[in-house]
């Protein structure tokens, strides 16, 4: 398909729909790698998040959310640009992002073309400067540094970035709190002649999870309850879902070395410590001037599997690693501590936002608004939520079922009135032709090649994981490998 150009051409298409004054702030608060462990979705009992839970408390909570892929890189940029990972070619991390962003009017950019002071923090997209973000920001301030109070390898398995265990350092030396510290500060202190749109974009509980000590003494050893598992719960896949589970690798490793429960209790601690950085930006918003008068957007990239059929980290089209955390706070429309179980999926974000704030919809975003729900959770609702990883792979979700189809043809397909972890694979039963049928019209016909432009202009590939690598424009040089 053709990209929507960023042309100045294109700049004066729009017009504004509301003056300055009268435009809504957002904040627009993006979280890497956290799944469904925090305590409005119930996905793990210890975990604690009691900020994240008073956020969300806020306005309408998605409980059926999921991501448009399950990696870092090709589920920022569906978000962002509002085309689908199909339509872009960018199905994993290592697709090359940068030329399609430049290419595209994403949500940054068009908000800044519409008068918006557009100020971002942290990881919102995944890569390099390749993407073409600082001159798409009114300021982009990029990652911030963080404690390197460590000689890794913390868990023993020598395995780069998958490693965890606890810090003796302050809290105040990590990049999430300094990232934070920003962000209350652009809320305090951004000129109000303008809205803002103030992006702030969380690294933890990304990999490696290194927090300090106080967090991890929150959930003693002892106590860590591990995810519920069947013993038997691969045999039923076909290879290709084998192939995502990658049983002999990361799974095998963890448990021969006997770091499972150490694994969970690290997880939990770096949640915890993304809570408390939560609850201090609440508190910010709570303080400034504009609190009254700000949108509130909240996602996490995708989910993260910790052992569910012998799998880790994201990568697979299972609901561990495609449930997110999202929920969204429009002042006088959205009803504190509402939810919606309808499936939603992150191409519904850009035109929500478009609508909310006034904006005119750019042509290429195809995505549904949400403001139906916003206003009422329980509105009808005729869309499915759908999850690509490489290409050829899909997993579409409804109110009911998940059904995966990979690229050779193999299927999954599971009935969540009945098997919420998904241990019964019914692709091949009787009966279920009707269902899998209907649920694959949501599907593509073909998928986009990858993108065809140099890898090595994205950036150097590294086993770290670029976290913290150095202050500002020189960490956002560091290419992440998750």
């Amino acid at each position: 398909m053709k990209l929507t150009r960023l042309l100045p051409a294109l700049l004066g298409l729009f017009t504004l729909s509301l003056s300055a004054a009268e435009k809504p702030d957002v904040l627009f608060i993006a979280v890497d790698d956290l799944n469904d462990w925090v305590g409005h979705l119930k996905g793990h009992p210890q975990a604690r998040t009691p900020n994240i839970d008073r956020l969300v408390a806020r306005g309408t909570t998605f409980t059926n959310a999921h991501c448009a892929a399950p990696a870092c890189n090709p589920s920022r940029a569906a978000l962002m640009s509002g085309l689908r990972p199909w339509q872009t070619g960018i199905y994993t991390n290592d697709d090359p992002a940068g030329g399609v962003m430049k290419d595209t009017l994403t949500l940054n950019r068009h908000f800044l073309a519409q008068g918006y002071n557009t100020q971002g923090g942290g990881k919102i997209y995944h890569g390099g400067p390749s993407e073409g973000r600082e001159d798409t920001w009114t300021k982009w301030m990029g990652l911030f540094d963080g404690t390197k109070n460590h000689e890794g390898n913390m868990n023993g398995l020598n395995n780069g970035h998958f490693d965890w265990g606890p810090l003796d350092s302050k809290t105040e030396e990590m990049g999430d709190y300094k990232l934070t510290d920003w962000a209350i500060n652009e809320l305090k202190t951004a000129p109000t002649d303008k809205p803002l749109f103030l992006a702030v974009g969380y690294v933890k509980p990304h990999l490696p999870w290194y927090v300090p000590k106080e967090y991890f003494d929150r959930f003693p050893l002892d106590s860590i309850q591990l995810p519920l598992v069947k013993e038997d719960d691969i045999d039923d896949l076909p290879k290709a879902g084998l192939n995502m589970a990658k049983p002999a690798g990361d799974h095998a490793a963890v448990i021969k070395a006997n770091q499972w429960k150490q694994a969970v209790q690290a997880y939990l601690a770096t949640i915890s410590f993304l809570d408390d950085q939560v609850g201090r930006l609440l508190d910010g918003l709570d303080a400034s001037p504009r609190k009254d008068k700000t949108i509130i957007v909240w996602w996490t990239d995708h989910g993260w599997a910790l052992g569910e059929k012998q799998h880790w980290r994201k990568f697979a089209l299972w609901e561990e690693t495609t449930r997110t955390s999202c929920a969204i706070v429009v002042p006088g429309m959205t009803q504190p501590g509402s939810v919606c179980a309808a499936p939603v999926d992150y191409l519904n974000i850009y035109p929500t936002l478009c609508e909310v704030t006034g904006l005119p919809l750019p042509e290429h975003v195809k995505g549904a608004s949400l403001v139906p729900l916003l206003k009422d959770p329980k509105a009808a609702w005729d869309h499915v939520a759908i999850c690509s990883h490489g290409r050829g792979n899909h997993a579409v979700r409804d109110a009911q079922w998940r059904y995966i189809r990979y690229a050779d043809g193999s299927e999954e397909l599971y009935d969540h009135t009945k098997d919420p972890n998904e241990w019964t694979n019914l692709a091949g039963e009787v009966g279920m032709s009707d269902i899998k049928t209907k649920l694959a019209t949501s599907l593509p016909a073909a998928d986009s090649e990858v993108p065809a432009v140099a890898k090595k202009k994205e950036g150097k590939k590294g086993k770290g994981d670029g976290k913290n690598k150095g202050k500002k424009k020189k960490a956002d040089k560091k290419k992440t490998e998750e």
